[in-house]
C-alpha cells in the first residue's frame, strides 16, 4: 500500500510538471527588458521601452509546439522612455499569422488605424502614446484578443522571431526639418 502512494504521488508530480510545458523555447530578446510568461502554446511577454526602438525575441520550436500547430502571442508593452509613441508594428520571421489579434491602449490613448497581413501588423495612435498598450490580450481583458502564429510546414528546431518597432521621436524630428529645408530650396529656386 506504501508504494502504492509513492508511484501515484511520483505519477501525479510527473503530470503536473508535464502540464506546465512552456511554449517554443524563447533564446532572448534584443532592443529592451523583457519579461517571459509564456506556458502552454501562448507566447506572452512584458516589454519596457527605455528608449524607441526596435526590440526583437528569438524563439526555437520545440515537437510538443507542433502537435498544437500554432501558437498565441500577447505583449504588454510599457514606454518608460518619456517620448510618444505615434505608431507600432510587428513583424514575423520565420512564421505568418494564422488569425489577427487586437492592438489596444489603457484607453487614455486611441488606436486610429490598425492593420494587418501574413507577415506584420500595425497601429497608429492619437495623441501620441506615453505610457503603454498591449499587442494580444496579456491581461485577459474582454472585447481584445491574442495573435495566432501557424506553424503549417515547420519542424522541431526551426527559428523565429517577432519584433515589436517603434520610430524614434528624432527620426521624425529629422524627416520634417529635412522636408523643410527641401521645401525652402524649391521655393527659393521658383522665386529666383
Amino acid at each position: 500500500m506504501m508504494k502504492f502512494r509513492h508511484i501515484a504521488a511520483a505519477l501525479m508530480g510527473a503530470l503536473a510538471i508535464a502540464g506546465q510545458a512552456s511554449a517554443a523555447t524563447f533564446n532572448g530578446a534584443t532592443g529592451a527588458s523583457v519579461t517571459d510568461y509564456s506556458s502552454g502554446s501562448a507566447l506572452s511577454f512584458d516589454i519596457d521601452l527605455s528608449q524607441l526602438s526596435t526590440v526583437t525575441l528569438n524563439f526555437t520550436l520545440d515537437a510538443a509546439d507542433l502537435a498544437a500547430g500554432q501558437l498565441s502571442f500577447s505583449s504588454l508593452v510599457r514606454n518608460i522612455s518619456g517620448f510618444g509613441i505615434d505608431n507600432v508594428q510587428v513583424s514575423l520571421n520565420g512564421l505568418a499569422f494564422a488569425s489577427a489579434g487586437t492592438i489596444t491602449t489603457d484607453g487614455f490613448v486611441n488606436v486610429v488605424s490598425s492593420g494587418s497581413n501574413a507577415g506584420s501588423a500595425w497601429a497608429s495612435f492619437s495623441p501620441s502614446l506615453t505610457s503603454e498598450f498591449y499587442i494580444g490580450n496579456p491581461l485577459a481583458v474582454a472585447g481584445a484578443t491574442d495573435w495566432t502564429l501557424s506553424l503549417a510546414g515547420r519542424q522541431a528546431g526551426d527559428t523565429f522571431s517577432v519584433t515589436v518597432a517603434v520610430p524614434e521621436a528624432e527620426t521624425y524630428a529629422m524627416a520634417v526639418a529635412g522636408l523643410a529645408v527641401l521645401g525652402l530650396a524649391l521655393r527659393r529656386r521658383r522665386v529666383a
